[in-house]
């Protein structure tokens, strides 16, 4: 990824297949856009696009960057809901990119965590995903990459995804043992208005 912010477009209720998702792109930006990452989440009809360049194996971005998106937010926001009226369309600023232990292979399924957090325990929140949690999931064997970001407008504001070799690798003994620690344990239970998400990339 180029960019350390991403836009993501949430459309429940049915799985858009890449002919669609391009042909969407294409009517509200004016050309199809190369970047978008196009997963259908798996326990129930919902598509995810997100907008940037490529959530692939590019190097991972320090997330100081600043940089214009391809279009304001808003403005795409109201074109996507003419296509889509349950649609959802947010800015996510990038706080963390971490490569995975499986960085050179391919992902073919992405894991998603958007959370909101109880405000006395958010501190506690960040510099536990930041110093433990990620940096211990992207080292299990099976990750490809790892990034948190930042919903400042929206809801949840939290949101971290995973890119993944297999869907298995989330239950694996590793995946568990970084899950189980004692911070973990004092932690989650702070979260609120959680959402868990395991998607398939639709190449």
């Amino acid at each position: 990824m180029t960019m350390s912010t991403v836009i993501v477009i949430r459309i429940p209720g049915l799985r858009l297949t890449r002919e669609h998702c391009d042909a969407l792109l294409s009517n509200v930006l004016g050309a199809s856009d190369h970047r978008a990452h196009l997963c259908h989440a798996v326990d129930a009809p919902e598509t995810y696009i997100y907008l940037a360049d490529a959530l692939d194996n590019t190097a991972p971005q320090e997330p100081t960057k600043t940089t214009s998106m391809i279009r304001p937010t808003d403005t795409l926001a109201a074109a996507i809901a003419q296509h889509y009226p349950n649609a959802s369309t947010d800015l996510l600023q990038l706080t963390l990119d971490l490569r995975g232990q499986a960085w050179d292979k391919t992902a073919t399924w992405h894991y998603v965590v958007e959370t909101d957090v109880d405000a006395t325990a958010e501190a506690d929140f960040n510099d536990w995903y930041t110093q433990e949690h990620m940096p211990g999931l992207a080292a299990v064997p099976g990750t490809v990459r790892a990034m948190r970001l930042h919903n400042r407008d929206g809801a949840p504001r939290y949101h971290a995804l995973y890119l993944l070799q297999a869907q298995d690798i989330f239950g694996s003994p590793q995946w568990l043992a970084v899950r189980g620690t004692e911070w973990s344990s004092r932690v989650r239970p702070h979260f609120k208005n959680t959402k868990r998400t395991m998607f398939n990339i639709i190449r």
